[in-house]
Parts: C-alpha cells; sequence; structure tokens
C-alpha cells in the first residue's frame, strides 16, 4: 500500500477533480481516480524533487487518460496507425524515436514513447541532438509504459531493451537493435540518432506516411 503525505492527497484530489471534470462525459470518476492513484504512486521511487514529481504524476494520469479516449474514439472507425516506442528508461533511444516520428507523421498520428523502469529525466544531450534537426522535444518526460499506451498502440516497437517487458504480454511487438552510444557526448548520440531515424523513415513509408502529408 502506498501511503502519502498530506500535501500529496490534497493535490491528487485536485488532479482527480481536475481531469474528471474534464472527462466526465466519457470517463467515470472511479476510473480517473484510480488511474490518479497509480500514476502518484509510479513516480515515487524516483529522485525528483517532490514538486517535480508530481507534475509529472499528474501528466502521466491525463496522459493515460487520453489514451482510454483515443482508443474508444478509433474502436469503430478507421484512423491513422499510432505508435508506441519502448526502451528500457525513455530517456534516450525511444523519446529519439518518438520526436522522429512525429516529424514526419500526419498530425492526427497517435505517437508515443515509454519504457520499462522510467528514468528521472530525458538525458539533456538527447534534446540537444533533436534541436540540431528542428524537432522539439518540449514537454516530454520519461513515463513507464501502461496498460492503457499498450491497448492504443497499433504498432508497438522495443528498442534494446533487456527486461522482461511483461507489460507487454500477449502484445506482437517488433524489435530494433540500436545501441546509446553515449549518454552524455554529441557524436555518439548523434550516431544513435541517425540509425533510429533510418528504421522511422522505414517505418513511417511502410505505412505511407511522409512529410507531404503533413
Amino acid at each position: 500500500m502506498t501511503v502519502h503525505g498530506p500535501q500529496t492527497l490534497e493535490i491528487i484530489e485536485e488532479v482527480t477533480q481536475r481531469l474528471s471534470d474534464q472527462h466526465a462525459r466519457a470517463i467515470d470518476e472511479s476510473v480517473v481516480r484510480a488511474l490518479v492513484l497509480d500514476s502518484f504512486r509510479r513516480y515515487r521511487h524516483l529522485d525528483h524533487p517532490a514538486n517535480h514529481g508530481r507534475a509529472l504524476a499528474a501528466q502521466l494520469a491525463a496522459d493515460r487518460l487520453e489514451a482510454l479516449r483515443f482508443r474508444a474514439r478509433h474502436a469503430s472507425r478507421p484512423a491513422p496507425p499510432s505508435f508506441l516506442f519502448v526502451c528500457s528508461g525513455n530517456a534516450g533511444r525511444s523519446q529519439i524515436a518518438g520526436a522522429l516520428m512525429r516529424s514526419i507523421a500526419p498530425l492526427s498520428t497517435r505517437v508515443v514513447s515509454a519504457g520499462e523502469h522510467p528514468a528521472a529525466r530525458v538525458l539533456p544531450a538527447v534534446t540537444d541532438t533533436l534541436d540540431e534537426l528542428g524537432i522539439p522535444s518540449f514537454g516530454e518526460y520519461p513515463k513507464p509504459v501502461t496498460p492503457e499506451f499498450v491497448a492504443a498502440a497499433d504498432h508497438i516497437v522495443v528498442l534494446n531493451c533487456d527486461d522482461a517487458l511483461e507489460s507487454l504480454e500477449g502484445r506482437e511487438f517488433r524489435t530494433w537493435s540500436i545501441m546509446l552510444e553515449s549518454t552524455s557526448g554529441r557524436p555518439g548520440l548523434r550516431r544513435t540518432r541517425d540509425q533510429i531515424a533510418e528504421h522511422v523513415f522505414g517505418l513511417a513509408a511502410e505505412f505511407g506516411l511522409t512529410p507531404a502529408h503533413r
């Protein structure tokens, strides 16, 4: 059982109320509350300053609810393919893959990245190497692989993740063997970025997703 302090409990109530109001006509409040509580639980182990950790948990809850809404909206009508990119910490490779796919796919394409064991933060050098290509990564954060993200994804790609991947049990996924050459140096990360780019562009072409569609 996860025990939260009084201040965190107050924030949980505020987040639950806000998200319940936002999704009032689509998702029951009990579901919203359960996802908010679970999202706060998932970030307790990270070494964030408390306020930052709470902000990430609130954002995770919002993203999980949006994944539920996405799946419900597109259950009976065609939509662009949706993608989930997974690595261990969601701080490097999967972040790069997600950003690259978002840069070329139609705006209506759902693209999410996540990790089996999310790191405390996205590697600054990852943001820098994406900036070099004019690809924004603002607002992205390491997040766990949750049932909602998995269910909302048509296609799942795992990048060099040695974890058990229990969260993907029962789902097919493709694997890209790409090493993270560096966690801080730009030259190594550029090589990693460019290798991932080749795979992402190939995947996009496979589904007819090109920059001309934006």
